[in-house]
């Protein structure tokens, strides 16, 4: 990371259209004296919301690339001077798999258009560590790093989705292969899913299985994407999963399902237990959501005899 913070908010204009950047925000200066990182948002109305976000820049950092960043809701009843209107800006730093690294908070104050840093600190959503920022001053040039705008800017909510699937069949009729489409009011989008199925399942099996369905497995009372892949060769079943955030209004698919065998969901204890079977034994593992990534906190083996 390095030796410089610069956060940035700044008035950018880019033309009209859906890459437009509206009144953006920021500051330059230190964090915890040592690490450097460039931070651009801005404010745009979609879809019944404003919506604040835009990324952070870590430049001294080993493969520095963008990181998205978005807004959420925190408010701070700190009296200031007379005339002064104070605010808090929270921003979220989401990784390209929805995992939450870091946690901005960013307090200033804004006198006839003009934005002025009082204080700021980044936390590690893990371990709870606080850096202060520092010597800030503001900054109003958009940096050359800066990609496209965030697609949570112009992305539609979760129940503007749906999905179709179909498959693909052996000589003999067979279900060989898998497809999964996802569309947004009707039209079709880049979500594709695609796999060969495990097991062997015919005409009839195919009207039987909920294939593909639209469960919460993340516990926050939204529908995620949950697809049957078929069975291991001790009948267990088995799925691929998709979670939907929505804050960056994205599905980010769950790798660590392929670990997963007959899965068990308690909305209570927000759990996900996998039960995998051999000859011998019964292995029972349990998931919990952490920071956005499903990790395991516990396993244990059970003897089949």
């Amino acid at each position: 990371m390095g030796n410089l913070l610069f956060i940035i908010f700044a008035f950018l204009h880019l033309p009209l259209s859906a890459q437009e950047l509206n009144e953006a925000k920021g500051f330059k200066g230190l964090l915890n004296g040592k690490t450097a990182v460039e931070i651009v948002v801005s404010d745009q109305f979609n879809d019944g919301d404003w919506i604040t976000a835009g990324y952070c820049y870590y430049p001294k950092a080993k493969a520095p690339a963008p990181i998205l960043l978005i807004a959420t809701t925190e408010t701070d009843k700190t009296l200031l001077p007379k005339g002064e209107n104070r605010y808090l800006l929270k921003l979220v730093e989401y990784q390209p798999d929805g995992q939450i690294t870091g946690i901005f908070r960013i307090w200033y104050t804004e006198v006839e258009g003009d934005y002025n840093f009082q204080r700021g600190t980044w936390t590690n959503p893990t371990t709870g560590k606080v850096m202060q920022m520092s010597q800030v001053t503001e900054f109003y040039n958009r940096p050359d790093w800066y990609p496209a705008l965030p697609k949570v800017m112009t992305a539609k909510k979760r129940d503007a989705w749906s999905f179709k699937y179909r498959f693909d069949r052996d000589k003999d009729g067979w279900l060989t292969d898998l497809y999964v489409d996802g569309y947004v009011d009707g039209q079709k989008t880049d979500f594709h899913f695609e796999e060969q199925l495990m097991g062997a399942f015919n005409d009839e099996q195919e009207k039987l299985i909920g294939w593909v369905t639209e469960d919460d497995i993340n516990f926050d009372g939204v529908p995620d994407l949950l697809i049957y892949v078929g069975v291991t060769h001790n009948a267990s079943s088995l799925y691929k999963a998709y979670v939907w955030n929505q804050e960056t209004r994205q599905f980010y698919p769950v790798e660590v399902f392929d670990e997963i065998q007959e899965p068990d969901f308690d909305s209570k204890a927000k759990t996900i237990t996998s039960r995998a079977r051999d000859v011998d034994n019964l292995y029972v593992d349990t998931y919990k959501w952490k920071n956005g990534i499903l990790t395991k906190v516990s396993t244990k083996k059970l003897s089949l005899r």
